[in-house]
């Protein structure tokens, strides 16, 4: 745990991406990939394969970007250098281990943005967004016109109406992808929402679960449609998310299934293999996780299904 806190403490990041707990988060990643190192052996080597098989087919070796890079536990990172003119690693924060792998590489940068498109709208919904000594007091001698000030913004805030306590909709920047010769979107979709949600359930507890579900779909909706904007343009996309997390006993019996995605429908047809994100004391002392997982090497060309893989297989 100290070795935790020192890693994030060290961590160059925003004061707002550390407030929500992103950096926190990446450590946490790192540290959990430690104590599973074996349990996820088999899902980090098929999500390395998947994407080295797709990057060898992409038709032009311009730039790679990679969506959601993190500590690169998934990303065949030397493969991708190799064949691209340049890769691009996209993430709100990217960790020491991270940093210190890419300096080897000259042909790869570090862009720091949210993926989501929302965090940053989020967190400014909080009331303790900006702590209360960034506040400078009232001017000696204009305290009255500081009370005009306060109530002028009383006054506009309450005109807001629903839209003062209506959850943002995610905006994701296609300039991100744009022109991109090749995109990779690994174990990030189902995970864009979570931190958010968090955020929404202790600093503002206006947003109902009802309004807070429906911000989780739109924020997995908008990814999709950024990753189809980008394959309809010719971009080689590959993408491979989480469609089932189960929760079983010690006799794997079934306690609990869960559609990841919020209801979000992918049709697509790809390969599925299972993660063993939890193995049995991870995080229960009775119970363990795994997730199904599906990867889908190029998007736009990949099969089309009647049935939509995260809802049917969380299905009661």
């Amino acid at each position: 745990m100290l070795g935790e806190f020192i890693q994030h403490a060290l961590m160059a990041q925003p004061k707002w991406v550390r407030r929500m707990g992103y950096g926190r988060e990446m450590v946490a990643l790192e540290a959990r990939h430690g104590r599973c190192r074996e349990a996820w052996r088999p899902h980090l080597d098929a999500s390395r394969r998947l994407i080295g098989r797709a990057a060898a087919s992409a038709p032009r070796t311009g730039r790679a970007v990679v969506l959601g890079s993190g500590p690169l536990l998934d990303i065949p990172l030397e493969d991708l250098a190799a064949r691209f003119d340049r890769v691009e690693l996209v993430d709100i924060v990217h960790p020491r281990s991270t940093r210190r792998r890419v300096r080897k590489l000259a042909n790869v940068d570090l862009v720091e943005a949210d993926v989501s498109g929302a965090a940053f709208d989020i967190y400014g919904l909080a009331i303790t967004a900006e702590p209360a000594e960034k506040r400078p007091p009232p001017p000696i001698g204009l305290r009255g016109q500081s009370c005009a000030v306060i109530h002028k913004t009383i006054t506009e805030t309450a005109a807001l109406g629903a839209a003062l306590t209506t959850l943002p909709e995610p905006k994701p920047d296609d300039g991100l992808v744009a022109g991109a010769d090749f995109v990779v979107s690994a174990n990030l979709m189902s995970q864009l929402a979570l931190l958010p949600l968090d955020w929404v359930a202790s600093e503002c507890p206006w947003a109902d679960e009802t309004a807070q579900l429906g911000f989780a779909r739109q924020v997995v909706d908008h990814h999709l449609a950024l990753l189809r904007r980008a394959a309809e343009a010719g971009t080689r996309v590959t993408l491979i998310t989480e469609v089932l997390r189960l929760v079983s006993d010690a006799n794997d019996r079934p306690l609990e299934k869960i559609d990841p995605l919020f209801g979000a429908q992918i049709f697509s047809v790809g390969e599925e293999w299972w993660w063993e994100v939890a193995p049995m004391g991870e995080r229960w002392p009775d119970a363990a996780a795994k997730l199904r997982v599906l990867g889908i090497a190029d998007l736009a060309a990949a099969p089309q299904s009647r049935v939509c893989r995260n809802t049917t297989l969380a299905a009661p």
